[in-house]
């Protein structure tokens, strides 16, 4: 860990953002992979990933049981047509042979999760204006979603809920999951639980790249979404980024990362687990405290490394950050923009009101980010690097179109079709001016 002192503001928060340069040859490679999955479809991915995860899918696979598809969770060979989606069945036994105490967590979390994002969706609605045209909206959810799980060694059944239950509340009726296989082909067991707990049935044994790539183009196995959703390594996030377009993401996710503004009264202790709850993500996440007293920060230096032993999380990207006030931490929060904004002090409400850019605020020294990583209701799919000056975290809106609606009767469009063909004939445009004209009244 480091602990440096506040300077400027900019260069601080420059100096604690994680690169987001992307390699040429990522991006080359990238490139390849969706150019041969939409060529080659399904068989593209059967190559991929025997190349890259060293899995055989679309074959039948012998689980633990010793049959084919034993484990609960396995791809089972797909049906007689050879597609590599994952039988429902399979999904089903996942659920049962679940830890019980396992599977109640979840469904605490899901119905946490659905309950906070019940709230999020536009409604539909109506207005008579001056002229006497009805104008409004409708909300039309997304046909088909793909959500991209992370997965292979790890399970990851949270980004399951997190990423398909806003599109649920949606009302989106498709919904896709692909997720690295296990060695054996099959997907992550408390993956496949989650899917089964939610009522999805249909999750193909995919990752990386060319699962996006399939979501995004369409392949035999896997229907071509409108939006692809969920975190993942650098190729998943670079595939998104040349397929945006193509088909809408959620964010081009960066490193997990937290700041925590502290002050007098906080535990040290606390302090360091929270850091290293980000720390643990690997692959460049980081977190920082913004430390308002020298007494902490000296306790920080101690506690950090001390718990960082014990657990086994590598420090390196921590920090504490010597502020001399409360305002001048606040300046760098919004500069930084975090994904995650602690707020240990005891009036957190009071710091709340100056926050402009965060992805999501826990206020108080109770609120700790594993919270909401979980269980808490809020959704853990953030903005990073900097991206929550201008973006939000993952929502049931993204999941749904809001769509213009204008009703016109007789007298209406007698009343606007003389603005409407003055304004069109400004622009040049005299079929626009006489579609407007023909409507007109001959007494308006």
């Amino acid at each position: 860990m480091r602990r440096i002192p506040l300077g400027d503001i900019e260069a601080t928060a420059a100096a604690l953002h994680a690169s987001a340069e992307v390699p040429d040859e990522l991006r080359r490679t990238v490139g390849d992979i969706v150019a041969e999955v939409r060529r080659n479809g399904d068989a593209a991915l059967r190559e991929f990933t025997r190349r890259f995860d060293g899995v055989e899918i679309g074959a039948a696979v012998v689980g633990a049981s010793g049959r084919a598809g034993g484990d609960a969770s396995g791809a089972e060979g797909g049906d007689a047509a050879g597609t590599l989606r994952v039988p429902p069945a399979s999904l089903a036994a996942a659920l049962e042979r679940l830890a019980p105490e396992l599977t109640e967590a979840l469904r605490l979390a899901a119905a946490n999760i659905r309950a906070y994002h019940e709230h999020e969706l536009p409604r539909p609605w109506r207005e008579t204006l001056a002229q006497g045209q009805v104008v409004g909206q409708e909300i039309v959810p997304l046909a088909a979603v793909g959500l991209y799980v992370p997965g292979g060694l790890a399970d990851y059944p949270s980004s399951v809920l997190m990423t398909a239950i806003p599109a649920q509340v949606a009302g989106v009726e498709r919904i896709v999951v692909c997720s690295p296989p296990r060695a054996d082909g099959s997907v992550p067991p408390g993956v496949a639980a989650a899917c089964a707990l939610l009522g999805l049935d249909y999750i193909v044994p995919v990752g990386g790249a060319q699962a996006v790539a399939a979501m995004a183009c369409g392949t035999a196995s896997v229907p071509r979404c409108d939006i692809i959703v969920g975190p993942g390594n650098r190729y998943v996030t670079e595939a998104k980024r040349q397929l945006m377009g193509e088909v809408a993401i959620d964010s081009l996710a960066g490193p997990s990362e937290v700041l925590i503004v502290a002050g007098e009264g906080s535990d040290p202790v606390w302090l360091a687990a929270d850091l290293l709850a980000q720390a643990e993500h690997l692959a460049g996440a980081m977190g920082a405290v913004l430390s308002l007293s020298p007494e902490l920060s000296d306790a920080l230096e101690r506690e950090v490394p001390r718990l960082a032993a014990q657990l086994g999380v590598a420090a390196d990207e921590v920090t504490v950050v010597d502020c001399p006030s409360a305002e001048a931490a606040m300046a760098l929060v919004n500069a930084f923009a975090p994904e995650h904004l602690e707020l240990h002090v005891d009036e957190p409400r009071e710091l709340l009101r100056g926050v402009r850019n965060a992805g999501a605020i826990f206020a108080g020294r109770y609120a700790a980010t594993a919270f909401a990583d979980y269980a808490a209701g809020t959704n853990h799919v953030l903005p990073t690097r900097g991206a929550a000056r201008f973006s939000q975290g993952l929502s049931a809106s993204v999941f749904a179109k809001r769509v213009a609606v204008v009703e016109l009767d007789a007298a209406a469009a007698s009343r606007l079709a003389r603005p409407v063909a003055t304004i069109a004939r400004e622009e040049g445009y005299v079929a626009h001016a006489l579609s407007a004209e023909l409507r007109r009244r001959t007494d308006a």
